[in-house]
Protein backbone atom coordinates (compact mmCIF):
# COMPACT_ATOMS: atom_id res chain seq x y z
CA UNK A 1 0.00 0.00 0.00
CA UNK A 2 1.30 3.51 -1.14
CA UNK A 3 0.09 6.83 0.22
CA UNK A 4 1.89 10.10 -1.44
CA UNK A 5 4.24 12.42 0.73
CA UNK A 6 1.42 14.95 0.33
CA UNK A 7 -1.34 12.97 1.98
CA UNK A 8 0.74 11.85 4.80
CA UNK A 9 2.21 14.69 5.97
CA UNK A 10 -1.10 16.69 5.75
CA UNK A 11 -2.73 14.73 7.68
CA UNK A 12 -0.31 14.56 10.20
CA UNK A 13 -0.02 17.72 10.58
CA UNK A 14 -4.00 18.29 10.92
CA UNK A 15 -4.13 16.00 13.35
CA UNK A 16 -1.48 16.95 15.68
CA UNK A 17 -1.80 20.63 15.51
CA UNK A 18 -5.97 19.54 16.11
CA UNK A 19 -5.07 17.57 18.88
CA UNK A 20 -2.00 19.61 20.69
CA UNK A 21 -4.56 22.83 20.59
CA UNK A 22 -7.39 20.57 22.22
CA UNK A 23 -4.31 19.74 24.90
CA UNK A 24 -4.04 23.64 25.55
CA UNK A 25 -7.38 24.13 25.74
CA UNK A 26 -8.88 23.37 29.68
CA UNK A 27 -12.35 22.99 28.57
CA UNK A 28 -11.81 20.67 26.05
CA UNK A 29 -13.18 17.37 28.08
CA UNK A 30 -10.52 14.87 26.65
CA UNK A 31 -11.50 12.03 29.38
CA UNK A 32 -15.15 12.13 28.00
CA UNK A 33 -14.12 11.80 23.96
CA UNK A 34 -15.31 8.64 23.63
CA UNK A 35 -18.15 6.60 21.65
CA UNK A 36 -20.57 5.12 24.40
CA UNK A 37 -21.29 1.84 22.85
CA UNK A 38 -24.69 1.83 24.45
CA UNK A 39 -24.49 -1.91 24.19
CA UNK A 40 -23.75 -2.03 20.53
CA UNK A 41 -20.71 -4.15 19.19
CA UNK A 42 -18.20 -3.31 16.18
CA UNK A 43 -15.77 -6.54 16.24
CA UNK A 44 -17.06 -6.73 12.68
CA UNK A 45 -16.24 -3.87 12.06
CA UNK A 46 -13.26 -3.72 13.33
CA UNK A 47 -11.97 -6.58 11.84
CA UNK A 48 -13.37 -5.90 8.34
CA UNK A 49 -10.98 -2.92 9.09
CA UNK A 50 -8.00 -4.78 10.11
CA UNK A 51 -8.41 -7.20 6.87
CA UNK A 52 -7.96 -4.21 4.42
CA UNK A 53 -4.73 -4.71 3.64
CA UNK A 54 -4.69 -8.54 3.43
CA UNK A 55 -8.17 -8.83 0.58
CA UNK A 56 -7.20 -5.49 -1.08
CA UNK A 57 -10.96 -4.39 -0.16
CA UNK A 58 -12.44 -1.24 0.59
CA UNK A 59 -15.15 0.07 3.27
CA UNK A 60 -17.36 2.79 3.20
CA UNK A 61 -18.34 5.33 5.76
CA UNK A 62 -21.16 8.03 5.13
CA UNK A 63 -21.88 10.95 7.20
CA UNK A 64 -24.51 12.85 6.84
CA UNK A 65 -25.50 16.26 8.51
CA UNK A 66 -26.04 19.90 8.13
CA UNK A 67 -23.67 23.44 7.72
CA UNK A 68 -21.73 21.65 10.29
CA UNK A 69 -20.92 18.64 7.36
CA UNK A 70 -21.19 20.82 4.48
CA UNK A 71 -17.91 22.76 4.28
CA UNK A 72 -15.93 19.17 5.27
CA UNK A 73 -13.45 21.03 7.23
CA UNK A 74 -13.80 18.69 9.70
CA UNK A 75 -15.09 15.56 7.97
CA UNK A 76 -12.00 16.01 5.86
CA UNK A 77 -9.66 15.55 9.05
CA UNK A 78 -11.78 12.80 9.68
CA UNK A 79 -11.39 11.21 5.99
CA UNK A 80 -7.43 12.10 6.41
CA UNK A 81 -7.22 10.45 9.49
CA UNK A 82 -9.02 7.06 8.90
CA UNK A 83 -7.37 6.45 5.14
CA UNK A 84 -3.50 7.42 6.86
CA UNK A 85 -4.46 4.48 9.05
CA UNK A 86 -6.42 1.91 6.99
CA UNK A 87 -5.52 3.32 3.40
CA UNK A 88 -6.92 5.52 0.94
CA UNK A 89 -9.78 3.58 -1.42
CA UNK A 90 -11.15 7.37 -2.94
CA UNK A 91 -12.41 10.60 -1.94
CA UNK A 92 -15.59 9.35 -2.03
CA UNK A 93 -18.92 11.44 -2.82
CA UNK A 94 -18.65 15.02 -4.20
CA UNK A 95 -21.77 16.93 -4.47
CA UNK A 96 -22.78 19.36 -7.12
CA UNK A 97 -22.99 22.55 -4.52
CA UNK A 98 -21.50 25.30 -5.90
CA UNK A 99 -23.18 24.30 -9.32
CA UNK A 100 -26.37 24.41 -7.18
CA UNK A 101 -25.14 28.19 -6.29
CA UNK A 102 -24.30 27.52 -2.40
CA UNK A 103 -20.78 26.99 -0.61
CA UNK A 104 -18.70 23.74 -1.37
CA UNK A 105 -15.79 21.94 0.08
CA UNK A 106 -12.03 23.11 -0.85
CA UNK A 107 -10.38 20.12 -2.28
CA UNK A 108 -12.41 19.23 -4.68
CA UNK A 109 -14.08 21.28 -8.47
CA UNK A 110 -16.86 20.18 -9.75
CA UNK A 111 -17.90 22.43 -13.04
CA UNK A 112 -20.05 22.37 -16.30
CA UNK A 113 -19.72 24.26 -19.66
CA UNK A 114 -23.65 24.42 -20.22
CA UNK A 115 -25.43 26.96 -17.90
CA UNK A 116 -27.85 25.77 -14.98
CA UNK A 117 -31.42 25.98 -16.03
CA UNK A 118 -32.83 25.15 -12.76
CA UNK A 119 -31.09 24.14 -9.34
CA UNK A 120 -32.31 22.93 -6.17
CA UNK A 121 -30.90 23.02 -2.39
CA UNK A 122 -32.47 20.87 0.26
CA UNK A 123 -33.65 23.75 2.58
CA UNK A 124 -34.98 25.44 -0.72
CA UNK A 125 -38.70 26.26 -0.06
CA UNK A 126 -39.41 24.72 -3.80
CA UNK A 127 -37.09 22.17 -5.39
CA UNK A 128 -36.84 23.29 -9.45
CA UNK A 129 -34.66 20.70 -10.24
CA UNK A 130 -36.07 17.59 -8.08
CA UNK A 131 -33.66 16.71 -5.43
CA UNK A 132 -30.67 14.37 -5.31
CA UNK A 133 -28.93 12.34 -3.00
CA UNK A 134 -26.70 14.93 -1.88
CA UNK A 135 -29.40 17.36 -1.29
CA UNK A 136 -29.05 19.31 -4.67
CA UNK A 137 -29.82 18.95 -8.24
CA UNK A 138 -29.10 20.99 -11.46
CA UNK A 139 -30.61 20.77 -14.45
CA UNK A 140 -28.60 22.10 -17.22
CA UNK A 141 -29.60 24.34 -19.91
CA UNK A 142 -28.78 21.78 -23.00
CA UNK A 143 -28.78 18.05 -22.66
CA UNK A 144 -25.18 17.86 -24.36
CA UNK A 145 -23.03 19.08 -21.70
CA UNK A 146 -19.83 18.66 -20.73
CA UNK A 147 -18.73 18.35 -16.50
CA UNK A 148 -14.92 18.91 -15.24
CA UNK A 149 -14.05 17.36 -12.24
CA UNK A 150 -10.61 18.24 -10.40
CA UNK A 151 -9.68 16.78 -7.26
CA UNK A 152 -6.55 17.88 -4.96
CA UNK A 153 -3.61 15.83 -4.26
CA UNK A 154 -3.81 14.94 -0.66
CA UNK A 155 -7.50 12.97 -2.22
CA UNK A 156 -5.19 10.64 -3.87
CA UNK A 157 -6.69 10.60 -7.48
CA UNK A 158 -9.57 8.16 -8.21
CA UNK A 159 -9.84 5.34 -11.20
CA UNK A 160 -13.65 5.11 -11.13
CA UNK A 161 -16.53 8.10 -11.56
CA UNK A 162 -20.22 7.60 -10.68
CA UNK A 163 -22.35 10.07 -11.60
CA UNK A 164 -25.41 11.07 -9.44
CA UNK A 165 -28.16 11.87 -10.89
CA UNK A 166 -32.19 11.57 -10.65
CA UNK A 167 -33.51 8.10 -11.64
CA UNK A 168 -33.94 7.40 -15.70
CA UNK A 169 -32.31 5.85 -18.24
CA UNK A 170 -28.77 6.64 -17.04
CA UNK A 171 -25.89 8.19 -18.89
CA UNK A 172 -25.46 4.86 -21.30
CA UNK A 173 -21.77 6.74 -22.74
CA UNK A 174 -19.87 9.12 -22.10
CA UNK A 175 -16.53 10.62 -23.71
CA UNK A 176 -13.94 11.03 -20.75
CA UNK A 177 -10.73 12.49 -21.32
CA UNK A 178 -11.17 12.22 -25.56
CA UNK A 179 -12.35 8.12 -24.46
CA UNK A 180 -15.52 6.81 -25.01
CA UNK A 181 -16.46 4.83 -22.37
CA UNK A 182 -19.86 2.81 -21.48
CA UNK A 183 -21.75 3.94 -18.28
CA UNK A 184 -22.55 0.95 -15.89
CA UNK A 185 -26.11 1.54 -13.89
CA UNK A 186 -25.05 0.68 -10.66
CA UNK A 187 -28.48 1.61 -9.06
CA UNK A 188 -31.55 3.72 -11.18
CA UNK A 189 -29.79 6.91 -9.73
CA UNK A 190 -26.35 5.85 -10.32
CA UNK A 191 -23.92 5.06 -13.45
CA UNK A 192 -20.17 4.60 -12.93
CA UNK A 193 -17.64 4.56 -15.79
CA UNK A 194 -14.40 2.55 -14.84
CA UNK A 195 -11.23 4.30 -16.04
CA UNK A 196 -8.27 3.31 -17.35
CA UNK A 197 -5.68 4.75 -14.95
CA UNK A 198 -5.95 6.30 -11.49
CA UNK A 199 -6.19 10.50 -12.59
CA UNK A 200 -6.87 13.71 -10.25
CA UNK A 201 -8.94 14.97 -12.89
CA UNK A 202 -11.16 14.71 -16.05
CA UNK A 203 -13.35 16.24 -18.72
CA UNK A 204 -16.19 14.20 -19.23
CA UNK A 205 -18.66 14.85 -22.30
CA UNK A 206 -22.29 13.17 -22.55
CA UNK A 207 -25.95 14.09 -23.29
CA UNK A 208 -28.54 13.28 -20.57
CA UNK A 209 -31.47 15.85 -19.38
CA UNK A 210 -32.27 14.36 -16.08
CA UNK A 211 -31.28 16.63 -12.98
CA UNK A 212 -27.52 15.71 -12.03
CA UNK A 213 -26.78 15.81 -8.13
CA UNK A 214 -23.24 15.29 -7.89
CA UNK A 215 -20.40 12.31 -8.39
CA UNK A 216 -18.90 9.49 -6.55
CA UNK A 217 -15.33 9.22 -7.01
CA UNK A 218 -13.03 5.82 -6.23
CA UNK A 219 -9.65 4.44 -5.85
CA UNK A 220 -8.74 1.06 -7.46
CA UNK A 221 -6.74 0.23 -4.04
CA UNK A 222 -7.39 -1.33 -0.28
CA UNK A 223 -8.60 1.23 2.14
CA UNK A 224 -11.55 3.58 3.57
CA UNK A 225 -14.05 5.61 1.58
CA UNK A 226 -15.37 8.37 3.76
CA UNK A 227 -18.29 10.73 1.83
CA UNK A 228 -20.04 13.08 3.55
CA UNK A 229 -23.32 14.49 2.44
CA UNK A 230 -24.04 18.14 4.70
CA UNK A 231 -26.61 20.89 3.87
CA UNK A 232 -26.85 24.43 5.56
CA UNK A 233 -29.63 24.53 7.67
CA UNK A 234 -30.53 20.40 7.56
CA UNK A 235 -32.68 18.53 10.23
CA UNK A 236 -32.89 15.24 10.88
CA UNK A 237 -36.40 15.88 9.35
CA UNK A 238 -35.24 17.40 6.26
CA UNK A 239 -33.76 13.92 4.75
CA UNK A 240 -36.90 12.11 4.70
CA UNK A 241 -38.08 14.57 2.00
CA UNK A 242 -35.83 13.37 -0.35
CA UNK A 243 -38.03 11.09 -2.33
CA UNK A 244 -36.22 7.20 -1.64
CA UNK A 245 -33.65 9.23 -0.06
CA UNK A 246 -31.87 5.78 1.91
CA UNK A 247 -32.32 3.68 -1.60
CA UNK A 248 -30.41 6.12 -3.15
CA UNK A 249 -27.64 5.73 -0.93
CA UNK A 250 -27.49 2.45 -1.36
CA UNK A 251 -24.84 3.59 -4.36
CA UNK A 252 -22.13 3.98 -1.27
CA UNK A 253 -22.81 0.43 0.64
CA UNK A 254 -21.95 2.04 4.20
CA UNK A 255 -20.85 -0.07 6.78
CA UNK A 256 -20.78 2.74 8.97
CA UNK A 257 -23.43 5.59 8.76
CA UNK A 258 -22.94 8.90 11.11
CA UNK A 259 -25.90 11.54 11.44
CA UNK A 260 -24.38 14.68 12.27
CA UNK A 261 -27.60 16.97 13.19
CA UNK A 262 -29.37 18.56 15.99
CA UNK A 263 -28.23 22.25 16.18
CA UNK A 264 -30.91 23.67 13.35
CA UNK A 265 -33.66 21.49 15.29
CA UNK A 266 -32.65 23.43 18.12
CA UNK A 267 -33.58 26.77 16.22
CA UNK A 268 -36.76 25.38 14.81
CA UNK A 269 -40.36 24.20 16.54
CA UNK A 270 -40.09 20.79 16.62
CA UNK A 271 -41.29 19.17 20.21
CA UNK A 272 -38.66 16.83 21.86
CA UNK A 273 -41.06 13.74 20.47
CA UNK A 274 -41.18 15.24 16.80
CA UNK A 275 -37.32 15.46 16.86
CA UNK A 276 -37.18 11.57 18.29
CA UNK A 277 -39.66 10.37 15.30
CA UNK A 278 -37.67 11.96 12.51
CA UNK A 279 -34.07 10.09 13.91
CA UNK A 280 -36.04 6.88 14.18
CA UNK A 281 -37.50 7.29 10.75
CA UNK A 282 -34.32 8.34 9.29
CA UNK A 283 -32.42 5.69 10.65
CA UNK A 284 -34.79 2.65 10.47
CA UNK A 285 -35.02 3.65 6.46
CA UNK A 286 -31.37 3.34 6.32
CA UNK A 287 -31.06 0.03 8.37
CA UNK A 288 -33.79 -1.39 5.66
CA UNK A 289 -31.66 -0.68 2.58
CA UNK A 290 -27.84 -1.18 4.42
CA UNK A 291 -29.00 -4.03 7.19
CA UNK A 292 -25.68 -5.02 7.78
CA UNK A 293 -24.18 -1.22 8.86
CA UNK A 294 -23.50 0.01 11.92
CA UNK A 295 -24.75 3.78 13.12
CA UNK A 296 -23.33 6.17 15.63
CA UNK A 297 -24.86 9.96 16.58
CA UNK A 298 -23.25 12.37 17.64
CA UNK A 299 -24.58 15.17 19.46
CA UNK A 300 -24.18 19.42 18.44
CA UNK A 301 -21.94 21.13 20.79
CA UNK A 302 -23.67 24.69 22.52
CA UNK A 303 -24.15 27.87 20.90
CA UNK A 304 -26.05 31.08 21.23
CA UNK A 305 -28.91 32.60 19.19
CA UNK A 306 -29.67 36.47 18.61
CA UNK A 307 -32.41 37.67 20.44
CA UNK A 308 -33.55 41.42 20.18
CA UNK A 309 -34.31 43.72 23.13
CA UNK A 310 -36.68 46.85 23.27
CA UNK A 311 -35.66 48.97 26.11
CA UNK A 312 -36.78 52.47 27.28
CA UNK A 313 -34.53 55.66 27.04
CA UNK A 314 -34.31 58.01 29.56
CA UNK A 315 -35.22 61.14 27.18
CA UNK A 316 -39.23 61.44 26.25
CA UNK A 317 -39.29 57.60 27.37
CA UNK A 318 -39.39 55.76 23.65
CA UNK A 319 -37.99 52.57 23.10
CA UNK A 320 -35.09 51.54 20.81
CA UNK A 321 -34.23 47.77 20.02
CA UNK A 322 -30.83 46.32 20.66
CA UNK A 323 -29.69 42.61 19.79
CA UNK A 324 -27.73 40.66 21.82
CA UNK A 325 -26.82 36.53 21.83
CA UNK A 326 -27.70 34.41 24.41
CA UNK A 327 -26.95 30.65 25.11
CA UNK A 328 -29.71 28.59 22.97
CA UNK A 329 -30.95 26.14 25.88
CA UNK A 330 -32.68 24.16 23.75
CA UNK A 331 -29.32 22.71 22.07
CA UNK A 332 -28.67 20.80 25.28
CA UNK A 333 -32.41 19.49 25.19
CA UNK A 334 -32.17 18.18 21.84
CA UNK A 335 -28.58 16.49 22.77
CA UNK A 336 -30.90 14.77 25.33
CA UNK A 337 -33.28 13.51 22.84
CA UNK A 338 -30.34 12.33 20.91
CA UNK A 339 -28.49 10.37 24.03
CA UNK A 340 -32.28 9.25 24.48
CA UNK A 341 -32.55 7.56 21.68
CA UNK A 342 -29.45 6.05 21.16
CA UNK A 343 -29.73 4.79 24.44
CA UNK A 344 -33.59 2.99 24.08
CA UNK A 345 -32.21 1.49 20.92
CA UNK A 346 -28.23 0.56 21.32
CA UNK A 347 -26.97 2.88 18.79
CA UNK A 348 -23.37 4.42 19.70
CA UNK A 349 -23.41 8.14 20.67
CA UNK A 350 -20.38 10.33 20.26
CA UNK A 351 -21.06 13.57 22.95
CA UNK A 352 -19.60 16.23 21.06
CA UNK A 353 -21.42 18.84 23.68
CA UNK A 354 -19.85 17.39 26.54
CA UNK A 355 -16.53 16.93 24.60
CA UNK A 356 -16.50 20.28 23.58
CA UNK A 357 -16.70 21.61 27.23
CA UNK A 358 -20.71 21.77 27.52
CA UNK A 359 -22.51 24.52 29.59
CA UNK A 360 -20.68 28.00 28.53
CA UNK A 361 -18.67 26.25 25.76
CA UNK A 362 -19.62 28.34 22.67
CA UNK A 363 -18.25 31.53 24.99
CA UNK A 364 -14.61 29.77 24.97
CA UNK A 365 -14.74 28.45 21.76
CA UNK A 366 -15.65 32.00 20.37
CA UNK A 367 -12.71 33.72 22.76
CA UNK A 368 -9.88 31.00 20.98
CA UNK A 369 -10.73 31.62 17.71
CA UNK A 370 -12.66 28.54 17.24
CA UNK A 371 -16.56 29.81 16.68
CA UNK A 372 -17.36 32.20 14.70
CA UNK A 373 -17.90 35.59 16.33
CA UNK A 374 -20.72 37.04 14.05
CA UNK A 375 -23.07 34.18 14.50
CA UNK A 376 -21.97 32.31 17.16
CA UNK A 377 -23.48 28.88 15.38
CA UNK A 378 -20.73 28.21 12.94
CA UNK A 379 -16.95 27.08 13.64
CA UNK A 380 -13.78 28.43 12.08
CA UNK A 381 -12.09 26.67 10.16
CA UNK A 382 -9.59 25.95 13.24
CA UNK A 383 -13.10 24.63 15.19
CA UNK A 384 -13.91 22.56 12.35
CA UNK A 385 -10.47 21.01 12.48
CA UNK A 386 -10.27 20.37 15.98
CA UNK A 387 -13.88 18.62 15.96
CA UNK A 388 -12.28 16.51 12.87
CA UNK A 389 -9.80 15.70 15.18
CA UNK A 390 -11.65 15.01 17.95
CA UNK A 391 -14.25 12.52 16.42
CA UNK A 392 -11.30 11.01 14.33
CA UNK A 393 -9.84 9.74 17.68
CA UNK A 394 -12.44 8.35 19.10
CA UNK A 395 -13.51 6.37 16.36
CA UNK A 396 -9.83 4.79 15.86
CA UNK A 397 -10.36 4.22 19.69
CA UNK A 398 -13.25 1.91 18.53
CA UNK A 399 -12.19 0.58 15.04
CA UNK A 400 -8.35 -0.19 15.94
CA UNK A 401 -8.39 -3.91 17.14
CA UNK A 402 -6.99 -4.10 20.59
CA UNK A 403 -3.38 -5.37 21.17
Amino acid sequence: MTFSRYTIVTAIYLLTSAISLAQTLDYINADANVIAMNGDNWSTLRSSLASLHDDKASISILQIGDSHIQADWSASVVRQRLQSEFGNAGRGCIAALRLAGTNQPEDYRLSADTAALCTSRLLAKEWKAGMGVTGVAVTFASPEHRLKIATDAECGGFSSVTLLHQPGPGYATAIINDSLLVGEPVTPSATRYRLDCTVDSLSLRTSFDSPFSGAYLQRNSPGVEFNAIGNNGACFSSYLKIPDFAEITRVFSPSLIILSMGTNEAFGSDSDEQIYCSIDTLVQQLRKVHPSAKFLLTTPMECHKKVTRATRRRRRGRYRKTTAFVTNRRVAEVRNVILRYGRDHKLPVWDLYVIAGGEGASAKWIADGLMNPRDHVHCLKSGYELRGALLSDALLKQLKPTE
